[in-house]
């Protein structure tokens, strides 16, 4: 199997990946009864909502299935960026068909859209994702799924309740090695697992203390950027992008990169419907400044397996993430752009095929998103899967805050004995917005 390169960044892999298979996995044309009633030739019909950063990288690599979805839709707060993605996607198209929008309750609410992709802020995924679901919508919905663990159960149940498809950005669960990996280390492959290291890279950013209020840009609703979080003053550095290393926001680099290489852990230990018994941590938070997030990461989850797994933070992998799988017989270190082994024989029976545990397997995230909405099977990142991944990122979180060990109950979905803990689990929403609220 060839190497990822080095410079294969995530958004390069993206628009590769899906182009590379798009032609294999989905029908030109579609039963009427599942897609796009009113779209030409029955393609499925997509709304974006997040039209900045990683947005414009699904933008990028949606515009190349041109011949079986059609975007017809686009939303932002930011007037500059929702207008230029909607000229761009008739540009493209050689039409008028997109509509640009400032409020995400109006894209949802468009009966001839099939399927909604969400790339806000981490704070807005979960009233936006359940005000989609039940308006008929299936979901791509960017990692981590939700900013709570009580957000996340409330987006499984109404995924649930409605039967909608929704796919998890959690794209690694589609490149072959890491399929091979599962399905080795579940086979044996290691001998007897001994532990799992998860190494993310550190901050990509940083704001002083010095940072000032400024007026917001003229075309952006800051306080619809906000939603339901807690009020605070605009400046450039707390916007956009840089949204992920303020608390308010986001938990940091443990659900962002965390998110993909913890969710390997959670595959290749069978936990995808379950998750740790213990969790505890230590990080470095900032103590001034705007960002709020932590800069270093070191928590060690145990399982009732008795295997642990270790996330910390490496500067070593910069932007990157790794998985590394350690056993009886050696070591795996898996990650998006490399792979290595402490003998490379273990290399090539992990990706022999016929290993004796067999994983659900995909080889593009899109493809398999799109044809698990025509079957309505599970996607391959289901929201259960989703969601108990990104628990665990804020388990670790909450046992860094908290600076103590945590027993964790994954059945009940709460921390045993300790009831500053359980409190973590769950954020107040800036009035009006609530998991209850009227408004959706």
């Amino acid at each position: 199997m060839p190497f990822m390169p080095q410079s294969l960044t995530r958004r390069k892999f993206l628009q590769r990946s899906s182009l590379a298979t798009a032609a294999l996995a989905v029908p030109n044309v579609v039963p009427s009864r599942l897609f796009g009633r009113n779209a030409p030739s029955n393609k499925i019909t997509m709304g974006l909502i997040g039209a900045g950063n990683i947005g414009t990288a699904h933008l990028d690599t949606l515009l190349g299935y041109a011949d079986r979805v059609r975007i017809l839709g686009v939303c932002d707060v930011d007037r500059e960026r929702r207008e230029t993605a909607a000229e761009r996607i008739n540009r493209e198209y050689g039409t008028n068909d997109c509509k640009a929008y400032a409020d995400f309750r109006e894209l949802n609410r468009r009966a001839d859209i099939d399927a909604i992709l969400i790339g806000t802020p981490d704070h807005w995924h979960a009233l936006i994702a359940i005000d989609a679901i039940r308006n008929g919508k299936d979901l791509y919905i960017e990692k981590p799924l939700t900013l709570t663990i009580a957000e996340g159960r409330a987006l499984v149940s109404e995924a649930r309740k409605y039967n909608r498809v929704v796919q998890h950005g959690t794209w690694q669960r589609s490149m072959k090695r890491f399929h091979d990996m599962v399905e080795f280390v579940r086979s044996g492959g290691l001998g007897k697992l001994e532990y799992i290291e998860c190494l993310i890279g550190a901050n990509n950013r940083h704001v002083g203390a010095t940072w000032r209020p400024e007026p917001v840009p003229e075309g952006l609703d800051w306080d619809m950027w906000l939603g339901p979080s807690p009020w605070r003053p605009y400046t450039f550095a707390g916007c956009h992008y840089n949204f992920r290393f303020i608390a308010d926001n986001a938990s940091g680099q443990m659900t962002n990169l965390g998110a993909h290489c913890l969710d390997m852990g959670q595959w290749a230990l069978d936990m995808d419907n379950s998750g740790p018994v213990e969790v505890e941590g230590n990080g470095d938070f900032p103590t001034s400044g705007l960002f709020t997030t932590p800069t270093r990461i070191d928590v060690t989850y145990r399982y009732a397996n008795g295997v642990p797994m270790y996330c910390r933070t490496d500067l070593a992998v910069s932007g990157n993430n790794t998985s590394r799988f350690f056993g009886e017989r050696g070591w795996l270190d898996i990650g998006y752009s490399k792979m290595s082994a402490s003998d490379p024989n273990l290399l090539r029976e992990m990706q022999a095929p016929n290993k004796p545990v067999k994983v659900p397997s995909s080889n593009n995230h899109y493809d398999n998103f799109f044809e698990s909405m025509r079957t309505r099977a599970r996607a391959i990142a289901d929201v259960e899967t989703a969601h108990r991944t990104t628990t665990v990122c804020n388990i670790g979180q909450i046992a860094m805050a908290l600076g103590r060990k945590l027993r964790w109950d994954p059945a009940k979905e709460e921390f045993v004995g300790d009831e500053m803990a359980n409190r973590l689990r769950s954020r107040p929403m800036r009035a009006p917005w609530s998991l209850v609220s009227d408004l959706l």
